[in-house]
């Protein structure tokens, strides 16, 4: 085992080359002036700017594209004691423009699986649900990666393989048994901090849940949580007790805290392009709109839109941009105050979220009788 002062060193080598990575390509550039958009920022869809706001792909970003093709009339959504279920519509309407990412889901329902459904689960286990989420995400990361973000990852491995060096280096192992227990305790305890961050991001949804008082899905929602938070505990206490035994606290220090570093860097080399930037701040700017409705974009002058299927097609960029129930509220409210004759048949539910996914009814409009139910 090498001195204390040369595993402090190793920690602080590791730090350096993340700082100056970080300086080098993962610093933020400047904001810019934020201007409230009426309009979706260049015509991106609901998936594309949830992508490029996160720079990551999750549920949400799927669930907002879901919403995005029936919200064109291209697939419906149908609820029942049985689940939810996505099926795209016989006689489509012609002329509708469907990027990528939507198109990849669409041409499943289409195309392999056709007179088939998607059955879109809660949990994200079924297959076909997690094949489409998957198709979404490869075309999301094609478009995305290098135009609107860098993910950085060449300066993200570089530092993982230094921080193996630097364990390896402060453990200084001597025997065959030894080099085979440090493997082990790493293979065990690095995939399982990772995981564990991931669930952490779920619990802190769990939480929201509970407060939002929806006990039959925090209750399910637990369940599978500590089906999956277990094998992620009980791999990092192995780690910790091989790692320990076999090398002493100072290992098993040095060994912690590069796997948070590397952890903590993974997340802040990912960095926009100086055009992402721009599209960010349209993207806050269209947030802005969406959670203040002052005025609707139908009484405004230079508006395309002339009825109220404003509504269900702003409804996705809100659920993706997470102002789903501002955007409910504040355009019910108005709707009903100002535009009596025009919503004078519709229906008003309340809008819950969970996880990314809608949960209870929000809006029947008149014309296209566009509901979405409560999921299983």
């Amino acid at each position: 085992m090498v001195p204390d002062y040369l595993a402090l060193l190793a920690i602080v080598g590791v730090l350096t080359y993340y700082t100056v990575a970080w300086i080098k390509a993962g610093r933020d550039p400047a904001r810019g002036i934020q201007v409230t958009l009426y309009e979706p920022p260049r015509n991106l869809s609901p998936a594309m700017l949830r992508y490029v706001w996160k720079q990551s792909f999750d549920d949400r970003a799927f669930w907002a594209g879901v919403l995005s093709l029936a919200s064109k009339g291209l697939a419906t959504i149908e609820s029942s004691d049985k689940g939810t279920v996505l099926r795209a519509v016989e006689a489509s309407p012609t002329g509708v423009i469907v990027p990528k990412e939507e198109q990849a889901v669409l041409e499943q329902l289409r195309g392999r699986y056709r007179g088939k459904t998607i059955r879109m689960q809660l949990s994200m286990l079924d297959a076909e649900t997690a094949n489409a989420a998957w198709n979404m995400g490869k075309e999301l990361r094609r478009a995305a990666l290098g135009k609107w973000f860098r993910q950085n990852r060449s300066y993200v491995i570089a530092g993982m393989i230094l921080s193996l060096i630097a364990i390896f280096a402060s453990a200084n192992p001597r025997s065959f048994d030894q080099w085979g227990a440090l493997i082990l305790g790493l293979a065990v305890m690095g995939p399982a901090v990772f995981y564990l961050a991931f669930l952490c991001l779920r619990i802190r949804d769990l939480v929201r849940a509970g407060r939002a008082g929806v006990p039959g899905f925090v209750l399910r929602r637990a369940i599978l949580l500590l089906v999956l938070l277990v094998p992620c505990l009980m791999g990092i206490l192995l780690g910790i007790v091989v790692i320990d035994f076999n090398f002493g606290w100072l290992v098993l220090g040095v060994t912690a805290v590069l796997l948070v570093v590397n952890l903590l860097f993974a997340y802040l080399m990912k960095a926009p392009t100086a055009e992402g930037r721009k599209l960010l701040d349209e993207i806050e700017g269209f947030r802005h709109f969406l959670r203040s409705v002052e005025k609707l974009p139908m009484d405004r002058a230079d508006s395309p839109e002339s009825n109220s299927t404003v509504y269900e097609r702003y409804l996705p960029y809100a659920v993706a941009l997470e102002v789903e129930q501002t955007w409910c509220d504040r355009f019910v409210a108005l709707a009903s105050t100002i535009h009596e004759q025009e919503f004078a048949n519709t229906h008003t539910f309340y809008l819950g979220m969970w996880d990314g996914k809608p949960i209870e009814i929000v809006l029947a409009p008149l014309e296209q009788k566009f509901v979405y139910r409560r999921g299983p």
